[in-house]
């Protein structure tokens, strides 16, 4: 498969668990494409590197909390925009930038081109499988933003 399409974050903290919403929201929108895989994964730095690995492109979907947006809004932007996100830093392996200039030294396929769609979250420390209402009512949304980064990649 050349595409991964990544659903990041945290299914029990409330709004941290949007992008694997988005994720599963967009596999079954997309169960036809056979060269698109999407997955999900619960924590960033050294776990999401090896889950894009082998890829030409990937898109990822986190939450992420800038208190610039409200709650629901959806930012599309390169991995080098990423600060911002929930899970593309993780306080044991670094940011993710960080990481894959390292594996690409060491030589691993890592994707060229990766897109990240973040939606800014209200509440993401409370245990709880909901998301707010705000965040909830983004996820058509979100879905949308996804599919027009695959469309717009290709």
């Amino acid at each position: 498969m050349q595409t991964v399409v990544v659903g990041l974050g945290n299914p029990i903290l409330s709004d941290d668990g949007v992008g694997i919403q988005v994720a599963a929201l967009v596999r079954q929108q997309l169960q036809s494409e056979m060269d698109i895989e999407v997955i999900t994964v619960y924590a960033g730095g050294l776990r999401l590197m090896e889950a894009i690995a082998g890829y030409r492109r990937a898109i990822i979907i986190d939450a992420m909390k800038s208190g610039q947006q409200p709650a629901g809004s959806i930012r599309v932007f390169p991995l080098a925009a990423a600060s911002g996100t929930r899970h593309t830093f993780c306080a044991h392996d670094g940011d993710l930038g960080t990481i894959l200039t390292l594996a690409r030294d060491l030589g691993l396929a890592i994707p060229q081109e990766i897109t990240i769609i973040g939606i800014e979250a209200l509440e993401m420390e409370i245990f709880s499988e909901e998301l707010s209402p705000a965040v909830r009512a983004a996820l058509p949304a979100a879905v949308v933003a996804v599919v027009s980064a695959l469309r717009l990649s290709n």
